[in-house]
């Protein structure tokens, strides 16, 4: 079962979802996410193929609130939410690109759209711009929507190695 607006609400007002730059935007089923001010992007690489996860070289850019990031034709980055989400342990979290965004061939997850239950922090989203188009990324612009679902029963909290990010988090391996 997907929780519109009025649950949506009790947990914006439970404090499972803040942000400290805006009031929380709930929509009639989900909540709005705003795009942080970080965006990290993998160093270039020249070596042999491998098999992920992989912990690979990464560098991370904070922005004024002015500015913006170009995401070129093609172009991939990591960024993230301004909002910050503790899932409860019944529910299950879904990013999908906001409409406008994805009708522009942007879209912020490629594969990795779940949230899940226990997890705290911000969410990391994975820009790709499919497009012919030159994109500017500014902080606090809507670009994707979260949806929760309602499990049915508690689940044992996610603690795994994404746990408590608070900045674009790159992939990690398992070691």
């Amino acid at each position: 079962m997907i929780i519109t607006k009025p649950g949506l609400q009790a947990l914006v007002s439970k404090g499972y979802i803040q942000n400290r730059n805006r009031n929380v935007v709930v929509d009639v089923a989900s909540i709005c996410l705003h795009l942080d001010n970080m965006f990290t992007t993998y160093d270039p690489y020249n070596g042999e193929p491998f098999i992920p996860p992989r912990t690979m070289p990464s560098t991370t850019k904070s922005i004024a609130p002015e500015d913006f990031f170009i995401l070129p034709p093609g172009g991939t980055v990591l960024a993230c939410t301004e909002e910050e989400v503790d899932i409860p342990s019944d529910k299950f979290g879904f990013v999908q690109t906001k409409g406008s965004i994805a009708r522009g061939f942007i879209s912020v997850h490629m594969s990795d759209g779940q949230v899940d239950p226990g997890y705290k922090g911000k969410i990391t989203l994975e820009l790709l711009n499919a497009s012919a188009f030159y994109y500017k990324l500014a902080p606090g612009m809507q670009i994707a929507s979260l949806f929760f679902m309602q499990t049915d029963a508690p689940v044992e909290p996610y603690n795994g190695r994404y746990q408590g990010s608070g900045t674009p988090t790159t992939m990690k391996s398992k070691n």
